[in-house]
Parts: C-alpha cells; structure tokens; sequence
C-alpha cells in the first residue's frame, strides 16, 4: 500500500483516527494536504503548504511523516509548540500509527543544566541569600532530572540570570577532562536526538545547526530523511540571525564579570587583569553614550559619519584586543580563563569585522538606548545558503504555516529560502468567515501619520468596545502607538486592562480569559501563536497595516539592494511583509467553527491606496461594513448568549 493509501485510510470516514480519538472530525482538506505531503516524502521533494486556520495541519503533517517510517525533524517557531507536540499530538498518534522508535524533544545547549558550572557557582562567595536558595533548588532538581532541561525546573523562572551561570553554555564547556562528563545532560540528550525517529526542535536551533554546517564546523543536528517546519513563515528572518552576528553591551558587560570571576578562582594575583576590565567597562560605556540616550535604530551610513562614535569603537576594538593578549598568557592556569579568553578573541574578531567589512551581501546597523547597544550583521539574503544546505542534507522538506502566500502566489516566500523548485498549494480555512464574522473598517479615519490617529481610531472603536464588553484584542504596530492608546484607556475603560510588557505573555492570556470586560493591548508578540477560543474573545482591533518603518536600517538596506536588482522594494518586499502580518493578527478572531466576532482594520489606504485591494484579497473572506451598525448587532447578539 502507497503512502497516500496509509493516509488515507488514516484520516478518512471510519479510518483509523476516527476509531481511536474521541470527537475526532473528517476534514477533506486536512486528508488532502496529508497526502500531498505523503506524495511529497515518497519522491523526496519540497512542497510549500498554507493551511488556514482550522485544517488541522499538525495531523495532516505528522501522519504520513509517523506512517513512512522515515527519520524525521520537526522544527516549530516556539518551544511552547515544541512542547505540544512532544506532550500531546505525537504521543497520541504514536501509539495510533504505530511508531516504534524515539521521539525526543531537543533544545539549544543553554538550555541544558551544567553540572560542573552548578558546582562552580555554588562556590561564588558573592552570591545572595536569594542566589543560594536558587542554587539549592537547582541542586535538589539536578538529581531528581533525567534530562537537565532548566524548563522543568518549576521554582526558577526561566528569565532568572541565575540560568547564566549554570547553563551548558559552549564558551565555557571543557569536555575534554570534564569532572562531571559523566553527568552532563547536553551530550546524553545530544546522543538521544540522533539515535531518535522523530526530533523535535525550533527554528532557532535547526538555523543555529545551519549556520555551523555554512561555516564547515560540523553540526548539531543529524541528518533526516524528512525535515518540516511548522509556522514556517518565521524562518527566514530567524536564518538571517543565525547567519550574521551581533555584539551587544550586554554580551561585553557579561564578559568582564566572567572574566573577573575567573581570575578569582583561577589567578587570583592578576590584579591587572581587572583593571584591563575596568577600562574596556569604561570604554563601552563611553561607546553607549556615544550614540546618545534615546532608543534608536541606526544605518552604517549615520554611524560611519559619526566620528565620536567611530573614535570611542576603535578604542574599544583597542582594548579588547589587548585584554585577548593578556588573558592568553594565563589561559594554561584553568579551564574558565581559558574559556573567556576564547569569548574575548572571538567578540574581537567580530568586532573588527563589523568595522571594516565592505560586503554588499550584507548590512550593518547598530540599535540603541541609554543603557545599551547591539551591533548587527545580517545577511540581506539567506536564500543561497539555505538552499545550499537543503540540497546537501536532502530528503523530502516541508513547509508550512497559514500565512505563507501572497493572494494565493508563494513566490516571496520561495525567493526568500531559495526554494525555487518547490511544489505550492494552499488549503483555505474551513471556518464560514461569511457568517461567523464581519469587517469592520470604518470610514473617515485620518492618515495613520495624524498625530490624532490612535486616539480617533478608539473614539471610533468605542462602541464596539462597549457593546463587546471588553473581550478585545487590540493590536498595535508599535510600541508608541500602543503607549497613547494605554494612556487614553485608563481614563475612561472601567474593565481590566492587560498590556503587554506588564507581566508575562502567559499570565496576561490566562487573565484575558478569566476576567470579565477585559482588553489587552499588545504589539508583534500577540499578532501570531495567540489562541482565544469561544466567548473571551469577540473583538479584534488593528489600528494599521504593519509596513516595516521606512527609517529602519534591514528594510532601507533591503529596498537598496533590490532596486541594484531591478527589482521594487515595497512591492517585492514592505508589500508582502505586510500582507502576512496581517493574515497572522487577522486570524487571532475566529479560532474555532462556533467563534463569532468583528475585526476592526482601521488604516484608511486599506481602500484609499492600489495596494489595498492586494492585502484584502489575501485576508479571510468576511464580509466588509463601512458603518458601525452591523457590527454593533453582531456584537450585542453574542451578549445574549
């Protein structure tokens, strides 16, 4: 029997997963992607598949993957996905198809447990009363773990800086006669993810392997005969971190204390070593003033003609390098001199590599605030070596999201990975958005450049707001935009308001939930991998269409290398970026086939300008209104249930 039969058989009326899951429900589309990806395994090809919301594209991906017997990756957008597939689908669909081998969820190193750098800090006379509680939880869990990940470690948050110094970071691994080699979580789960059939794993990790493989220094992940990756609309800008680099303060501030903590233990007599410390803090300090005290992105063409700030780097390019030298004649004294002396060698050879490059191929930019700063390299393409590696791994790879098209045409998302030869296909949600919910776009609105924008969208929006009783989602662009329209609400919203950055995405979501007449207000993070079903949520603001800033470095040095191509680059690039934003918070309202609710999109050019039309042919197909009326009634009709 082929594949797709297995599938099929699987999936269909009265198969397989019928028989086995309670309240399982046939969807045609959701058997038709499963076999196009059986289809897709067997020839060992590529294929592009968008699935709207309510396919049920994780079955319809793990099914014939589970069924073909092959090695397989999976790698998610988040660790919270990551750990739903691992806690709840493969478990379940293992034992329906069958599958003997190992599923084995695989994170970054960092987030493994070091037993060598736990006894380390548990030797730190510096630390507080509340770091040794820490640490002593850590150890009580240490001995109870089979796999050392910090996630399970309930009493720490996973924020805590007192991961940092336990963790398997790689700087300071010595495996080569390590004390605890023995006990180390990172190679035993290294180990288990090669010997497994299914792995799991996020895009940071497998663009992390990428990137090793690129740089011809191995790999972290082994090879598969299928690779999918889910939410994968992601990928390419994760890629393009991966590919680049950065230094930030943080990284150069977190460097000299680890350095002065490894002179305590190990050359406690080099006193000039701290004062080498000290002056490189200084000059990083005086590199972030610099750059001034207000939060801002800056292009290579600003900061190359900014002397102050060129002066204060190549002195700190300066500093560094004496530090590397002094630190490589004592690093023979223990393994944590050794391992900053490689940190410090490393963030010189970057730093100088940021100064003086001149590859068209890539962009510098540098972000900052009074209290830090980050210098990037990104990859304006990371199509060529994604393809490089695809080809070289090989295999059947899939990839799929509900936002990955462009009215039905993928080509963005191909250029983007260099997946030219890639099969598409697309499979619309089967939610009745006709009947389940409304447009709402309201006439007269101000260009978003009015500096009363935000508040007269709310004025616009207040009805719906009353008549919903909170239950809203709005969604703003920026941080900015959000701060005028938190300000306005607490004058006048008598309900809870949640925003975001006031506790964790979590917390807020569980209160968003729980608490009647509630409205949360947030920016990027809540426009995707959000999922309020039923009552809670019955009201969607987007207060704009997410173009990308103009001003930002990534899309000047983007729209520029495009044009050098002949190419638009709003049309090829601020265009489709917009439109899948916007399919991403557009899908936050309707997340089950009994949700019913209004999405308010505010930006007038949604209808004044061309381009409009382009992102309202790729949005769910709810009816328009340009009056409040119908909106209102749908809204007061959920009220009454």
């Amino acid at each position: 029997m082929s594949l797709q039969n297995k599938v099929e058989a699987f999936l269909k009326a009265g198969g397989g997963l019928e028989q086995t899951i309670e309240g399982f429900g046939v969807r045609d589309a959701q058997i038709d992607m499963a076999q196009q990806i059986a289809q897709a395994i067997e020839a060992e090809s590529t294929l592009i598949a968008e699935a709207g919301t309510g396919t049920g594209k994780t079955f319809a991906y793990l099914i014939p993957a589970l069924l073909s017997g092959k090695k397989i990756i999976v790698s998610t957008a988040t660790k919270t996905l990551q750990q739903q597939l691992v806690d709840k689908d493969l478990p379940l669909l293992k034992k329906v198809c069958g599958l003997k081998g190992q599923i084995v969820l695989f994170k970054g190193r960092e987030n493994y447990l070091c037993s060598q750098r736990l006894a380390l800090a548990e030797t730190q006379e510096q630390n507080n009363k509340s770091d040794w509680q820490k640490l002593s939880d850590i150890r009580d869990w240490s001995g109870k773990t089979k796999t050392g990940d910090l996630a399970e470690c309930i009493k720490i948050e996973e924020s805590d800086p007192i991961w940092r110094k336990v963790c398997a970071r790689l700087e300071f691994c010595q495996a080569v006669g390590c004390q605890k080699e023995a006990d180390c979580f990172y190679p035993q789960m290294k180990q288990k993810a090669t010997d497994a059939q299914v792995l799991v794993v996020n895009h940071h990790l497998f663009c992390a392997d990428l990137a090793l493989r690129e740089q011809g220094f191995g790999e972290l992940l082994p090879n598969a005969d299928v690779t999918i990756f889910d939410e994968a609309h992601q990928l390419p800008d994760i890629a393009a971190q991966f590919l680049g680099f950065s230094v930030s303060r943080h990284q150069l501030d977190e460097l000299g204390r680890d350095i002065k903590q490894a002179k305590l233990q190990e050359s406690p007599e080099s006193d000039d070593l701290v004062d080498r410390v000290n002056l490189l803090a200084e000059q990083v300090k005086l590199v972030n003033e610099a750059l001034g005290k207000w939060e801002k992105r800056w292009t290579w063409q600003q900061l190359s003609s900014t002397d102050v700030f060129l002066a204060s780097l190549k002195r700190l390019l300066n500093h560094l390098g004496a530090l590397a030298d002094h630190l490589k004649a004592l690093e023979e004294r223990g393994k944590l001199l050794a391992a900053v002396t490689k940190r410090t060698q490393e963030m010189e050879k970057q730093l100088k590599a940021w100064l003086e490059t001149e590859k068209e191929t890539e962009v510098r930019w540098a972000e900052s605030s009074q209290a830090r700063f980050k210098l990037n390299m990104t990859p304006l393409s990371v199509a060529e070596p994604f393809k490089r590696q695809r080809e070289s791994i090989g295999g059947a790879w899939i990839f799929t999201s509900a936002t990955l098209s462009v009215r039905n045409q993928f080509d963005y998302f191909q250029q983007r990975l260099g997946l030219y030869d890639a099969q598409t296909a697309v499979w619309p949600s089967p939610f009745d958005y006709a009947n389940q919910g409304v447009v709402y776009h309201p006439v007269g609105l101000p260009e978003p450049r009015d500096p009363d924008y935000i508040k007269i969208c709310l004025r616009a929006a207040w009805p719906l707001l009353k008549a919903s009783q909170g239950r809203a989602f709005l969604l703003f662009t920026s941080f900015r935009a959000l701060g005028e329209a938190q300000v306005i609400l607490q004058k006048h919203w008598s309900g809870p308001l949640l925003v975001q950055g006031e506790a964790p995405k979590n917390l807020l979501l569980e209160r968003f939930k729980s608490e009647e007449s509630a409205l949360l207000l947030g920016t990027s993070s809540f426009w995707e991998g959000v999922d309020v079903k039923g009552q809670a949520l019955q009201l969607v603001i987007i207060d704009r269409i997410p173009f990308s800033p103009p001003d930002d470095p990534l899309v000047q040095a983007r729209e520029s290398y495009l044009k050098q191509k002949g190419l638009n680059g709003f049309a090829h690039f601020q265009l489709p970026e917009a439109v899948m934003a916007l399919k991403q918070g557009s899908g936050r309202l309707i997340r089950d086939q009994t949700d019913r609710g209004v999405l308010m999109l505010c930006d007038p050019r949604l209808t004044t300008k061309r381009y409009g039309q382009s992102i309202i042919d790729s949005l769910p197909n709810f009816p328009w209104v340009f009056e409040p009326q119908k909106a209102l009634e749908l809204l007061k009709s959920q009220q009454d249930k």
